[in-house]
This record gives structure tokens, C-alpha cells and sequence, in this order.
């Protein structure tokens, strides 16, 4: 009986081949967009999971109260951890660490060998709270030196050519400092969010930066390992007031945030956790379950559009004598096969579109054959084979006999209802992504058109290390002498985020109860002219004026916090030391404009304050490659030994925008097929619709009705479908988009144009679609559909 019905089922769909093409694209479309989306989800949910420890593993973290609000930081002083981990018989293993986001890249030295790479510096314990596997040392040895290095896999084969043997060699690091080797690590893996090529001792790092020893002073990350079974509500009431206790601070308290929840929900607003990139792996999951069920729709439909060919087939079968489960089984079965056809297709088009998509997202998704995926796609095939053949099953096998063998088919409101209410919840759905495709659009070019406050584009930036550092100054004015640059400085500074801050700000009026965070921006001579910012009142650092060192610039969003009248020429206390104000400048963003300006304050550097700072120099216009070159050359000349290793602002700016301008592009090629799905149901639906009114379309001709009063009357219904669309569509997609736009603290408004441009689109498409059925329908001779009368 199986295999009768198996051939049964081959034939009907060989002898169709048109109705099983169109089921063929719509379905093996949406399940391979279903298979993409799943695969950057399971990708998105794996991130920093693979730690043996994930469930004790936390990041001391900071509430911070100023001028009535909360923010959260994941910054604190270098002192929390060790501190928490004494105070708290809780923690088992704590570690602070200067993380690899604060520098570009380190020189290591081998012989004749200068390679580029990252590093950090990491608290002892580092090996014990995170389960980065060690090829060679020991996890409680390998940092317990000051003078330790520890080796990724690849960066030990490109200094050495090997792995082995290499604990105890030295290594010169910027060409001025001698490590040793004590460990090699495996390389990191993709889905961890901290990237390294080598560590250093953070022991080493608080003897030549003393200021992370301070408490009012933060910057290093600082993590814990805690026993099994501790409450972390109780816990974190007990370290809320470490920071008030340790550094007399009472606007910070310390609490700990599960480490690999970090990644997904990294937003907080007023102190509370409120999205992050969750809320796209959401939008997301949601978008695949509606392609698969627009998918599974069109099935129906177009399943139901071709049931009069086979209305006699499913008469004769009842006359002899064939039960109505018989008749289901079989169309379920065509169904089931249909879609097995649909389920190879589709693995066929994500595995040639794998590579493609990885590029567009910036993954690295592999696509494993694992017991996981294979019974996802298993249960993915048997409900959309039943699910999508049900409704034609059980709609086919209901026919009595009688009146199928006549020629006339049961037409109940309900069915009209059920096959139209399906089709408008596509063509909802479906502007609901235009709009959301359009408002993503507009926000993310209002983001990379807006005024920053200064200019970010040509700006070329390169740590000032090697012979560099410690002469800035020098290096800068051969710097400016090259054809092309148009001006230069130097910062510790990198734009593009929180660097450096502190609470350690004073001034007259200040309410002695009160603190305020105050980004710190140390810049050279000619800083804010290379920058290309704005002083609304007083000057910018200059060598007419002689020292400078005491003096400072403060931002408009710190005279507000501040409330200062006329604050040119004031004094204010910048830890405890007294600096005069010289200048006001603009306002300008240095974080991603999810986030408001901040009060920040600006001092003068000298060549002499440390081994971190960042050259920054703008060059013209149209003559970047050969400009580039000379700067090159000047680099190499001047500070040999050490690769030229350079960025442009304009594109660290970028990448504090990847996950949305990612998102941009995946919710344009899956809206797109999502209405390109729905549109092969509209073409189903008006399949159905033609044959239906095939006898009243010849009536309707034979007494004198012309071929566009037949278009119109056939093509009428779904405009109206379309229209309940737009009403039902509009209120959400208006709620939705404001709902995202509000993560933003700069965002455009909404306006009719965005939706008049989805209800255009929608109505152009939906023309498109129908007109061919409809045309066809009006053009074709009544005399065929009249014969039986």
C-alpha cells in the first residue's frame, strides 16, 4: 500500500511539474532561510560557553550613580578583584586583566624576527578561571613571574617555528624589555570574546602604571571563579559597598554579572539589564519561525489552487470504495515527499551559500552533520510535511462524491476566510519588514552621516612605540613635513569608546555628596586641530602660551553637569591637583551613539607621560595610498625594527556599529525572500481564485464584459486582502521599529514616508503577481468553461 501510494504520489508531482516547481522554491527557500537563521543563532547562544567553569564564572562589574542616574561599567579598578576574592571566602580564583581593546598591537622580537600581535595583561589565576588550554606549563606557574610571557600556538610557531621546547627562551617585547617564555596556549577559539596572542603578568603592569592600584581610578576588567552553590543575590549584597569601603567612593558599588551572558546582554539602562545583541538573536528566531510558516502557507494554497484537477481522481477513489483515511495518507504522503525534495534542496543551497553568508556576517559557522542538527532537521522536515499537507489533505478527502464527480466544488466561508486570512497574514508580515528593512536603513546612515563633533575621515592612527616613544614631539614635526599629511598629534586616547576616567573631579558649587564620572582625553599640541573639533569659548593647547601642563579643556556636557557661568578662567581640582580652564570644546562622540555625551575633560601630553600613546595624523584626500607610503618609509627610517602597523579612524568607527549594519544587510535578503515567498501564495491564491470563477468569468464575457472590467473584478479581492494588511501591519511595525530606535540616544523620527514606501511597494508587488493570473483568466475562451452546461 506504501509503495502504491509512493508512486502515486512521484506521478502526480512528475505530471504537474509547474504546481511542484513553485512548492519546491517556496518551500526549499524558507527552510534553508530557516537553516541560516538557526545556525547564527546556535553560533550567537555558543559564545564563551565552552568554559569548564561557565557557571561560577563571573565579571565584577560597577552601578554608577551621577546627576540622578545609574550606568553600569565593566571597568573598576585593578584592586576589586583581589580585594573581593580576600574578603570573600565565596571566590576561588580572582584575576584583573588590561585588556587587548586598550592597545593596537605589541613588537615581539626573535632574533631577526619583529612580528605584530596582541596581548594583555592577566592577574595570576588567569588559566584557572578560564579554560584556555595550555600545551606547555603549568596553569598555576605560568604567570606567577613578573617577567613571564605566555605564547599562543600560532604566535609561538611564527617567533620559533615550533611549539616545543620553548619554555625559558626570551622574548623582546617593543624592543626594550626581556619575557620568558613560561606556557603556550591552544589558539582561542572563534566563539570566545576574549582574542589574544600572549599574556604578561598583570604584576607587571601596576609597577609601570601605578594609577590601576588606585581605587578612583578605573579601566582593567576583573573576574571571578565562585564555589558551586553560592547565591549570587546574596553574594552581590555583600560586595555592593567594597568600593565605598576601599576607596570612600558612595556613588559605585561592585556586583558580579555572569560572564558568558556578557555577550548576548550587554545593554543596561539606569542599571537594569535591557537587551543587548539578544534581542537580535530574538528578531531573528522570530523571522525563520514566520518564513517556515509563509512557506508552509503557500503549500496549502497552491495545494488547494491545483485540488479541480484532481477532484474526479478523489470521487472515483470514494465510489469504489476508498476511505477518507486512505485518501489523507496519500496526499500527506505526497506531501512528505514534496518536502523531502524541499529539505535536500534546501541543504543543497545552505551549504553552496554557507561561505557567502559566513563573509556577510562576519562568522566563521561551520556545518556539522552533529546528532543535534540532524534531529532538528528530522523534526523541521516531519512538521512542515505534515503541517503544510494537512489542510489540503483533510480539504481534498472531505469532498462527497457525488458532487465531485458532477464538477462542483464546496466552497464554504470558512474556507474563503481561512486561505484569505493566510494570505494577509503573509502580506503583514511581509510589510512589516519592509518597514523594518527601511528604518534600519535610514537609522544606520543617519549614524554614519551625522556630525560627530569632529571629522573622523582620512584620520590615520599607529602606536607610538619604539624610539617614538618618549619622543612624540620630534617624530610629529618630520611627521607633518610629508607630502599629504595635513597635520598630526598624538593621544592616549583611541575615539572610539570609553578609554579612561575617573570620579576625581572638583569644582566651586560642587555638592561634596555628588560624583561625577568625567571621561579623561590627554592629547598633544595641535590635538584638537587634527581632529578637526570646535572650541565654542577660550583656545585649544598651544606653545605661545608657554606651560600648559596645568591647564585644561573641558567638553559642553561637562559645563552643564557642572553648572558652571562664564567657566573660561576658572579653577577646578583634577585629583586633587589645580588646573586652570582655558577652553570649551564642542561636544563630540566618542562613543557609538547608543550612548549620550558624557562630561569629559581634555589635558595636555607630553612626550614624557608613557609607552601608550596613539599617533594620530590626517592626511588629504585622494592621495591616501601614496601619502601611506611616505609615512611608511618615515616610520621604518626613524623607528627600525618595529612594522609599520596602521588603522583608519573611519573604520574602528564602523565597527562599533557591525552588529547593526550586519543586521541591516541579513534583514534585506531575508525580507526580500520573504516576500518573494509570499508572493508564489498570492499567485497560488489567485490560481485558486481564476479556476473557481472560471464559469462566472465566461458568463460574464458571453453577455458583454470586457477583459479589464474582468482584471478588475478578479484582481478587487486582494487589494482589499492587501489593504487589511497594511491596517493590521502599520500599527505593529510603527510600535516595533520605536521600540528599537529607542536603544539609541541619537535616532531619526519616524515618518509617513517610510510607510507610504512599504504600502506602495506591497501594492506594486502584489499587481505584479496577480496581474498574470488575472489576465489569463479574462482572456480565455468562454466556451471551455461553458461546455459542461
Amino acid at each position: 500500500m506504501f509503495k502504491t501510494n509512493l508512486k502515486i504520489a512521484w506521478r502526480n508531482l512528475w505530471k504537474d511539474r509547474q504546481f511542484t516547481f513553485l512548492n519546491l522554491i517556496g518551500l526549499s527557500t524558507g527552510l534553508a532561510c530557516t537553516l541560516l537563521i538557526y545556525l547564527w543563532v546556535n553560533d550567537e547562544m555558543s559564545f564563551d560557553k565552552f568554559h569548564e567553569k561557565d557557571g561560577q564564572l563571573y565579571q565584577l562589574m560597577e552601578n554608577r550613580k551621577s546627576g540622578g542616574q545609574v550606568s553600569i561599567s565593566d571597568e573598576s579598578s585593578g584592586m576589586l578583584g583581589e580585594t573581593v576574592a580576600a574578603q570573600m571566602p565565596e571566590v576561588e580564583y580572582a584575576a584583573a586583566v588590561a585588556p587587548a581593546a586598550w592597545f593596537q598591537k605589541f613588537t615581539l622580537t626573535v632574533g631577526d624576527k619583529n612580528i605584530k600581535a596582541v596581548g594583555q595583561y592577566v592577574g595570576k589565576d588567569y588559566f584557572n578561571i578560564f579554560s584556555f588550554k595550555l600545551l606547555e606549563g603549568e596553569k598555576n606557574k605560568v604567570l606567577a613571574d613578573k617577567n613571564s610571557i605566555v605564547l599562543s600556538e600560532d604566535l609561538a610557531k611564527r617567533l620559533f617555528n615550533t611549539t616545543e621546547n620553548i619554555i625559558g627562551k626570551p622574548v623582546q617585547f617593543q624592543q626594550n624589555q626581556i619575557f620568558f617564555v613560561s606556557g603556550v596556549f591552544e589558539n582561542i577559539p572563534y566563539h570566545s570574546t576574549e582574542q589574544f596572542d600572549f599574556l604578561l603578568s598583570f604584576e607587571y603592569y601596576k609597577d609601570i602604571q601605578r594609577w590601576v592600584t588606585t581605587w578612583n581610578n578605573t579601566g582593567p576588567h576583573n573576574y571571578i571563579i565562585l564555589k558551586k552553590g553560592t547565591n549570587i543575590d546574596a553574594f552581590n549584597k555583600r560586595i555592593a559597598n567594597v568600593v565605598t569601603q576601599n576607596g570612600g567612593d558612595t556613588t559605585r558599588s561592585a556586583f558580579a554579572f555572569h560572564y558568558s551572558d556578557n555577550y548576548l546582554h550587554n545593554t543596561f539602562i539606569h542599571g537594569a539589564r535591557l537587551g543587548g545583541r539578544i534581542e537580535y538573536v530574538r528578531l531573528f528566531s522570530i523571522i525563520a519561525i514566520f518564513i517556515l510558516a509563509i512557506a508552509c502557507i503557500n503549500f496549502m494554497n497552491l495545494s488547494t489552487a491545483k485540488a479541480a484537477r484532481r477532484l474526479k481522481e478523489v470521487g472515483i477513489k470514494k465510489v469504489v470504495g476508498a476511505g477518507r483515511s486512505q485518501l489523507i495518507f496519500q496526499f500527506l504522503s505526497e506531501s512528505m515527499l514534496l518536502t523531502l525534495f524541499a529539505v535536500f534542496l534546501a541543504l543543497t543551497f545552505v551549504w553552496l551559500l554557507l561561505p557567502a553568508f559566513n563573509e556577510l556576517t562576519g562568522k566563521q559557522i561551520q556545518f556539522p552533520f552533529e546528532p543535534k542538527l540532524v534531529s532538528g532537521i528530522l523534526a523541521i522536515t516531519l512538521f512542515t510535511g505534515f503541517f503544510a499537507g494537512s489542510y489540503p489533505a483533510l480539504y481534498l478527502s472531505g469532498f462527497n462524491p457525488v458532487s465531485v464527480l458532477k464538477g462542483k466544488l464546496r466552497n464554504s466561508l470558512g474556507e474563503v476566510w481561512a486561505r484569505k486570512g493566510l494570505v494577509i497574514f503573509q502580506f503583514a508580515l511581509s510589510i512589516v519588514l519592509i518597514v523594518g528593512v527601511l528604518v534600519v536603513y535610514k537609522q544606520i546612515r543617519y549614524i554614519q552621516t551625522t556630525d560627530l563633533g569632529y571629522n573622523k575621515d582620512n584620520i590615520v592612527r599607529f602606536d607610538a612605540e619604539g624610539k617614538i616613544s618618549g619622543t612624540e614631539d620630534i617624530f610629529i614635526a618630520g611627521l607633518k613635513k610629508i607630502p599629504g599629511v595635513i597635520n598630526a598629534s598624538f593621544t592616549f586616547h583611541n575615539m572610539v569608546g570609553r578609554n579612561y576616567g575617573g570620579n576625581g573631579m572638583a569644582w566651586e558649587g560642587k555638592n561634596p555628596n555628588e560624583s561625577v564620572y568625567f571621561e579623561g582625553l590627554g592629547g598633544g599640541y595641535d590635538f584638537i586641530e587634527t581632529m578637526d573639533m570646535t572650541m565654542v569659548a577660550g583656545r585649544s593647547f598651544s606653545k605661545k602660551y608657554g606651560d600648559e601642563s596645568s591647564k585644561i579643556i573641558l567638553n559642553e556636557a561637562a559645563i552643564r553637569v557642572m553648572g558652571l557661568k562664564n567657566p573660561v578662567g576658572k579653577n577646578v581640582k583634577l585629583f586633587d591637583e589645580t588646573r586652570q580652564i582655558v577652553g570649551i570644546v564642542k561636544d563630540f562622540h566618542y562613543e557609538s551613539l547608543h550612548e549620550t555625551v558624557k562630561p569629559l575633560y581634555m589635558i595636555l601630553l607630553t612626550p614624557s607621560v608613557g609607552p601608550w600613546n596613539k599617533i594620530m595624523a590626517r592626511i588629504r584626500a585622494g592621495e591616501e595610498k601614496e601619502t601611506m607610503e611616505r609615512i611608511r618609509q618615515y616610520y621604518e627610517s626613524y623607528n627600525p625594527g618595529f612594522p609599520f602597523d596602521y588603522h583608519f579612524l573611519d573604520e574602528a568607527y564602523q565597527k562599533l556599529y557591525s552588529s547593526e549594519i550586519r543586521v541591516s544587510i541579513l534583514s534585506r535578503y531575508f525580507a526580500g525572500l520573504a516576500i518573494l515567498i509570499s508572493c508564489l501564495g498570492l499567485f497560488g491564491l489567485a490560481a485558486f481564485t481564476a479556476q473557481k470563477r472560471q464559469k462566472e468569468i465566461g458568463i460574464r464575457k458571453v453577455v458583454g464584459a470586457s477583459v479589464p472590467d474582468l482584471v478588475l473584478m478578479l484582481s478587487g479581492d486582494f487589494f482589499r486582502m492587501i489593504l487589511i494588511a497594511i491596517l493590521i501591519a502599520f500599527p505593529f511595525s510603527w510600535w516595533a521599529m520605536n521600540h528599537w530606535l529607542d536603544s539609541f540616544a541619537y535616532r531619526i523620527q519616524l515618518n509617513a514616508f517610510v510607510f507610504l514606501v512599504a504600502g506602495t511597494s506591497v501594492i506594486l508587488i502584489t499587481l505584479i503577481t496577480i496581474s498574470f493570473q488575472s489576465v489569463k483568466a479574462a482572456f480565455a475562451n468562454p466556451i471551455n468553461s461553458l461546455r459542461s452546461e
